[in-house]
């Protein structure tokens, strides 16, 4: 017997250091869309990578879904001047086809921005203030883009060890699922990286993730050509080029959590009827068993 208690306490205890680091994740009831972060107070979209999923179920086809959302941002995108706008340099720039790719759900930053903007516009789960990901400096003030292993810096892993909410997807991929970096605190390779648990989410690619905050480079400009990212693969964050359009996906999230969708009354008068029923059945088997 106390050998059985033991193992039970032990697979508990197991248990509960597994879904620990994903408790503060919730798929509020009524809204499977989406996925709550009380850790943060977010709300992202549950399908992560949904651009692709949209895409593949447009009734015109994945072509005209790319044009749909083009034409929802207007063509083009605003954005810190840098030397890849069109034309170089002014804040602005077109969008075209290339900018997604259908096949995989990857797409450079202006690409993401824009199917973000399309899901405002539709009101994805009732809600129209859906954005990319945030990153600010871990020191509060300016971003270091030197590499670090211990979180000192915003380039490199565990960037959220000093700092935990500074980027909001390094928040989501270690504090909440629990996934670790290809490095530790003390730049030693850890067995077990990447992204080993994606918890309620779906379609979570093992790559990097774009987010809507920009980036100067090389750092001693003003040319904002990177973006900041975020790697499911290896924990690590980063920048790069805003055109790079062939390795990065988008998941959107808004600030706030979503609230659990009321039950009509009607269904809840049914379930209340069908509870009933079910505990005078009990009351009988009791008293039958008990007799």
């Amino acid at each position: 017997m106390k050998q059985t208690m033991k193992n039970l306490a032990t697979a508990a205890a197991l248990t509960m250091a597994a879904t620990s680091a994903q408790a503060a994740l919730s798929v509020p009831a009524g809204n499977s869309l989406v996925v709550n972060s009380s850790g943060m107070n977010l709300a992202w979209t549950r399908d992560a990578n949904l651009f692709l999923t949209q895409a593949n179920s447009y009734s015109g086809g994945a072509a005209a879904f790319v044009t749909t959302v083009i034409n929802t941002s207007g063509g083009t995108i605003s954005d810190l001047p840098n030397s890849l706008d069109t034309p170089a340099n002014s804040g602005s720039y077109n969008l075209s086809a290339s900018d997604f790719n259908t096949s995989t759900g990857n797409m450079n930053f202006w690409g993401a921005k824009a199917w973000v903007n399309y899901l405002n516009s539709i009101s994805y789960a009732g809600e129209t203030d859906w954005r990319l990901p945030n990153v600010t400096p871990v020191n509060g003030s300016s971003f270091n883009h030197n590499v670090s292993f211990n979180g000192t810096t915003d380039r490199g892993f565990n960037v959220n060890i000093l700092n935990p909410t500074a980027s909001e997807l390094a928040y989501l991929f270690s504090n909440e699922l629990g996934n670790l970096s290809a490095f530790n605190i003390s730049g030693v390779a850890q067995a077990g990286s990447g992204l080993v648990n994606s918890g309620p989410f779906e379609n979570f690619q093992n790559g990097g993730y774009w987010t809507g905050t920009e980036f100067q480079f090389p750092t001693t400009t003003t040319d904002f050509q990177h973006a900041w990212l975020f790697s499911n693969a290896n924990g690590a964050q980063g920048t790069s080029p805003k055109d790079d359009n062939s390795r990065f996906y988008a998941i959107a999230v808004r600030d706030g959590q979503l609230a659990t969708v009321p039950v009509p009354g009607s269904v809840w008068l049914m379930g209340s009827a069908i509870a009933g029923l079910m505990g005078l059945n009990r009351k009988r088997v009791t008293t039958l068993r008990m007799g």
